[in-house]
C-alpha cells in the first residue's frame, strides 16, 4: 500500500512470519537491544520487553510527542511492555518464570550487572537449556573495557570510524547512530542463526555480540584496504579511493555520479561533453589520483545545467547516478512509494505516525513489519503462565 493507514493498532499487532511461535524477552533500553528485538518482532516473534519502574529512559529522548520520543517508538513497535524492578525479588522471580518459557533473551546492560542481581548466565542456562542468551555490550563480556559504559559516538571513535570518516583534517563521526544499528543487526543476525543450531541441537547458547567488534566488522572490506595485505600497505592507512567520491553541485541542487569502471568513467567524460578527458584519465597511473581527478573534472561543469539535465544525460549514456534527497524527497521517490517502505499507524499520545516494514520480502509471507505501536509502559503483559 502506499502511505496510509495500516489498518493495525496496538502493541503486538504484527503480521505472521517465519519467527512466528518464537518468545523473545528484552531487557535493553536505547536503540541498540531495542532494535534487534524489533526487527525478531517484524519477522513473527513475540517479543515482551521488560522496563524498569520509570519506563526505558529512551522514551523521553529528544523531543518526545505526547509523552514518547519518535526513535522509541521507531525500535519498539510490536512488543508488549511489562515493568519489572529487578531490584526487588519477587520480580526478579517474576522475570525468570517469564525466561523459564522463552525461546531468546536478550539484554544489553553491562556485563557486571547480571550478576550482581542475580541473574547470571549459568542460572538461566540451568533453568532453561533450551534458551538463547543473547548479550549486547559496548566492548563484549571481558577485557580492559567490559565495564565502560559505551554508546554510539563511543564505539564510532573506538572503531575508527570517525577516522574512516574523516576529512583527514579532523575525526566525523557519523550523523546517524550507526553504532547502534549495525550491532542491532548483527545481534539479530546471531540471534537468528543460535535459533537454526538450537533446532538441530535441542540446546540454547550464550551469545555475546560487541558494538565495538560489529563496527569494526563493517568497517573492514573497505576501510581497511590500506592496512589488509600486510606486505603492501601505504602509508595512508585510510582508504582515500573511497574518500574521493563526493556529491556534486548543479546550478539547482546535488547530485551523486559514480564510476567504478573504465567503461562508466569513458561514457560519464562524454556525458559531460568532455571526451578529451579520456584520454588525460587514462595517462594518471595512481587509482586514487584519477578518481580524485574525475571529480575534479565533473565538478568544473555540473554547475552548467540542472540536476534534471545531468541525471537524464547520465541515464542515456548508462553512468550511476541520483539526486541527493533531503529526507521530504525520499518520502515521495516514485521508487520508495511502489516499494510500498512506508505506512501510518498511530502512537497513542502522539497521533499518526509514520512506520517502516522490514526490509526484507518473503514469497511466503510478503511484506513484514508495516505495523503495529510502541507499548505504553506496562502495556498488553502477557502472564508468565501463558
Amino acid at each position: 500500500r502506499a502511505e496510509g493507514d495500516s489498518g493495525m493498532s496496538g502493541a503486538g499487532a504484527v503480521d505472521k512470519g517465519p519467527l512466528a511461535g518464537v518468545t523473545v524477552v528484552e531487557i535493553a533500553s536505547f536503540i541498540s537491544g531495542p532494535f534487534a528485538t524489533m526487527m525478531l518482532a517484524q519477522l513473527g516473534a513475540t517479543v515482551v520487553k521488560i522496563e524498569p519502574p520509570r519506563g526505558d529512559p529512551f522514551r523521553r529522548f529528544g523531543r518526545p510527542a505526547g509523552g514518547v520520543a519518535a526513535p522509541f517508538a521507531s525500535t519498539n513497535r510490536g512488543k508488549a511492555s511489562v515493568v519489572l524492578d529487578l531490584k526487588n525479588a519477587a520480580d526478579r522471580e517474576s522475570l525468570l518464570n517469564r525466561i523459564d518459557g522463552a525461546d531468546v533473551l536478550l539484554a544489553n546492560w553491562r556485563p557486571a550487572v547480571a550478576d550482581r542481581l542475580g541473574l547470571g548466565d549459568e542460572l538461566l542456562a540451568n533453568r532453561n537449556p533450551r534458551l538463547i542468551r543473547a548479550y549486547l555490550t559496548g566492548f563484549g563480556p571481558s577485557g580492559p573495557l567490559a565495564d565502560q559504559p559505551a554508546f554510539d559516538s563511543i564505539i564510532q571513535a573506538r572503531s575508527a570510524l570517525t577516522d574512516i570518516q574523516s576529512d583527514s583534517v579532523a575525526p566525523a563521526p557519523a550523523t546517524t547512530y550507526v553504532a547502534d544499528k549495525l550491532s542491532a543487526l548483527i545481534a539479530c543476525q546471531a540471534v537468528m542463526a543460535a535459533i537454526i543450531a538450537r533446532d538441530r541441537t535441542g540446546l540454547g547458547d550464550r551469545v555475546d555480540v560487541s558494538m565495538l567488534d560489529a563496527v569494526s566488522y563493517f568497517n573492514f572490506p573497505d576501510g581497511l584496504a590500506n592496512r589488509t595485505f600486510l606486505d603492501h600497505q601505504p602509508v595512508e592507512a585510510r582508504n582515500s579511493l573511497a574518500a574521493s567520491v563526493r556529491p556534486l553541485r548543479t546550478a539547482d541542487g546535488w547530485i551523486m555520479v559514480i564510476a567504478v569502471s573504465g567503461g562508466q568513467i569513458k561514457r560519464a567524460c562524454i556525458a559531460a561533453g568532455h571526451a578529451e578527458w579520456i584520454d588525460e584519465l587514462r595517462a594518471i597511473e595512481d587509482s586514487t589520483q584519477i578518481v580524485t581527478e574525475f571529480f575534479d573534472r565533473l565538478e568544473s561543469v555540473m554547475h552548467t545545467a540542472a540536476s534534471s539535465h545531468w541525471l537524464d544525460t547520465f541515464a542515456v549514456h548508462d553512468v550511476p547516478a541520483a539526486p541527493c534527497h533531503t529526507i521530504d524527497e525520499h518520502l515521495v521517490d516514485p521508487q520508495v512509494l511502489h516499494n510500498d517502505l512506508y505506512s501510518i499507524g498511530h502512537t497513542p499520545g502522539a497521533g499518526p505516525t509514520r512506520q517502516i516494514r522490514y526490509p526484507a520480502v518473503f514469497g511466503r509471507y510478503g511484506k513484514l513489519g508495516v505495523a503495529g505501536n510502541s507499548p505504553s509502559a506496562g502495556e498488553s503483559a502477557v502472564s508468565p503462565d501463558a
